[in-house]
């Protein structure tokens, strides 16, 4: 009985420190290198033209959605700099939108994250497209770029999330149709 105990202690141990060196290795191990602002604007303008392609070169894995009738997600390669959790989103309507959002540790760091987004995909775009900037109900803000004739939009905006008690802040990238973002800005 002694020695199961002190044998099942030491397998704890050992998974412990097993676990603990894991954690430790992908902790101080070398961050992905920032995506250029060139390599961004190249990867941005390469999400645009393929819109029409329902973002075929982008998408990656596809997601279960639950009813494929009304929609289909997939994981899609991020494109952005700041941007994480990047999918296309594609209804039965045919509508196709490439979409990342992120969490935030606050309002400051959202307005940050989105005054940088919205500076990079002004840069990026041209003088071709207009640009509309309003600000949300939450007290973040919306930066929309479009161009006359053309159906695809991008927007940068942050916001406070709605439907939480915890003061929580998302930014997020949109490039798709302009009709999905004819609803009312939160």
């Amino acid at each position: 009985m002694i020695y199961s105990k002190k044998n099942t202690r030491l397998k704890l141990f050992v998974a412990s420190l097993l676990v603990l060196s894991n954690s430790a290795c992908s902790t101080f191990s070398p961050a992905k290198p920032e995506m250029s602002d060139a390599e961004a604007c190249v990867q941005l303008k390469a999400l645009i033209a393929d819109h029409d392609q329902g973002f075929k070169q982008f998408k990656g894995a596809i997601k279960n959605t639950g009813n494929v009738r009304i929609m289909q997600i997939w994981n899609a390669k991020r494109v952005f700099p700041l941007a994480k959790n990047c999918q296309v989103w594609e209804w039965s309507t045919g509508l196709t939108s490439y979409i990342c959002g992120w969490d935030e540790s606050g309002e400051d760091e959202a307005k940050a994250s989105y005054d940088r987004g919205a500076e990079l995909v002004n840069q990026c775009l041209g003088k071709q497209w207009h640009s509309k900037f309003v600000q949300t109900k939450s007290g973040g803000a919306n930066a929309s770029f479009y161009r006359e004739g053309d159906k695809t939009v991008i927007s940068v905006r942050y916001f406070k999330e709605q439907r939480t008690i915890l003061d929580s802040w998302k930014t997020t990238l949109y490039v798709g149709d302009e009709s999905n973002l004819k609803g009312e800005v939160q």
